[in-house]
C-alpha cells in the first residue's frame, strides 16, 4: 500500500484530498431516506463526482462517507467503495457505517469495521431519531478506539454539548464533527443562533481529540453562497481549532441538488478564495494532509 502524496494548493483542486464524499447506486444500496429526497435516487459514483468536480480526486483522493443506508447494506457498502477507489486507481480511505450505542454495535465493529480501508465509522445523528447521550454510546465510542477508528458526529448544532460531553468521555478516541457543526446559516450571520453556535463549536474544539470538517456549508444556507458569506463561519472555526484540526470537503452530491440551484464547482471557488487568504502551509493541511493524515488515506495495490 502507499499513501496520498499529492501537497495540495488553492490552484489546483486536482491536488486536494476530498474529506467528505458520498457516493452510492440505489439499484445496489438501499436507503431508507431515499423514497423522501427522489433526486437522489440514482447513480452517484466516482465517475459522475468527476465530471462534476473538475479534477477532484485525480491524485489528492478521497475519503468515502458512508450516507445511511439500510443496515444490512453498511458491509456492502464499504466493500463497495473500496472496490471503486481501486479501480479508479486513487488514494481513499472510508468512513463506515458502524452504529454505536445499537445492539447490533459488536457485529458491525468485527465486519463493516474490518472492511477494506475503513478507518472511521459514522451514524448520521442529526434527525432526532438515535439517543446519543447515554454512557453505552461513550463505552462505544471508546471500543472504536481499540480498533483505530474515528467517528464523525453529524449532528445539530443544537446537539454540539453533547458531542462535548462524549468527547470527555472517550478522550483516546479520534472525533470529527462534519459540517462545521452544521451551523445556522441560513438564519445569517447576524442572527443570535450565531452566538451560541460559537460558544458550542469553541468548547467542542477545547477538546484535542476533535477535528471538524469544512464542508456543507451551502447545504445549511439552502443555497449557494458567496466568499463573504461564508468567511465568518469558516474563520470561526479556524480560530477554535486551529488549521491542523479542519478538514475541507464536498459533501456531493447532497449539497448539489437540482433543485438547490448550487454547484460543486461553486463550492470548490468559493473554498479556494477563502483557503489562497491562509498561509501556504496551512492551505495544505486543510485541502489535504490533515485528511490524508487523520483518515490514512492509502492507494490499493
Amino acid at each position: 500500500m502507499t499513501t496520498a502524496s499529492a501537497i495540495a494548493n488553492t490552484d489546483d483542486p486536482a491536488t486536494w484530498t476530498d474529506a467528505h464524499l458520498h457516493m452510492w447506486d440505489a439499484s445496489v444500496l438501499r436507503a431508507p431516506w431515499f423514497s423522501q429526497a427522489p433526486q437522489f435516487n440514482g447513480c452517484f459514483d466516482l465517475a459522475r463526482y468527476a465530471i462534476d468536480g473538475a479534477g477532484l480526486a485525480s491524485r489528492g483522493g478521497v475519503v468515502l462517507v458512508e450516507a445511511d443506508m439500510a443496515p444490512t447494506d453498511r458491509l456492502r457498502e464499504a466493500e463497495l467503495f473500496a472496490e471503486c477507489a481501486r479501480a479508479r486507481g486513487i488514494a481513499f480511505a472510508t468512513v463506515a457505517g458502524i452504529e454505536p450505542g445499537a445492539t447490533g454495535f459488536a457485529r458491525e465493529l468485527a465486519t463493516v469495521g474490518r472492511a477494506d480501508g475503513v478507518s472511521g465509522a459514522r451514524r448520521v445523528l442529526h434527525g432526532g431519531d438515535v439517543a446519543f447521550a447515554t454512557e453505552r454510546f461513550a463505552a462505544d465510542l471508546r471500543a472504536l478506539a481499540a480498533q483505530r477508528l474515528s467517528f464523525d458526529f453529524c449532528v445539530r448544532w443544537t446537539d454540539l454539548a453533547i458531542v462535548e460531553q462524549l468527547a470527555r468521555a472517550a478522550p483516546d478516541t479520534t472525533l470529527v464533527l462534519d459540517h462545521l457543526g452544521n451551523p445556522p446559516i441560513k438564519q445569517g450571520w447576524s442572527n443570535p443562533e450565531r452566538a451560541e453556535w460559537q460558544r458550542l463549536v469553541a468548547r467542542v474544539a477545547a477538546c484535542e481529540n476533535v477535528a471538524v470538517k469544512w464542508s456543507a456549508m451551502f447545504e445549511n444556507a439552502g443555497r449557494a453562497i458567496s466568499v463573504d458569506q461564508a468567511r465568518p463561519w469558516i474563520e470561526w472555526c479556524l480560530a477554535c481549532f486551529g488549521a491542523t484540526r479542519v478538514m475541507w470537503g464536498s459533501n456531493w452530491p447532497v449539497c448539489f441538488a437540482p433543485s438547490s440551484g448550487a454547484r460543486l464547482s461553486q463550492w470548490i471557488e468559493v473554498s479556494a478564495e477563502l483557503a489562497a487568504e491562509l498561509a501556504v502551509d496551512e492551505q495544505a493541511a486543510i485541502l489535504g494532509l490533515n485528511a490524508q493524515r487523520l483518515y490514512r488515506c492509502q492507494v490499493g495495490a
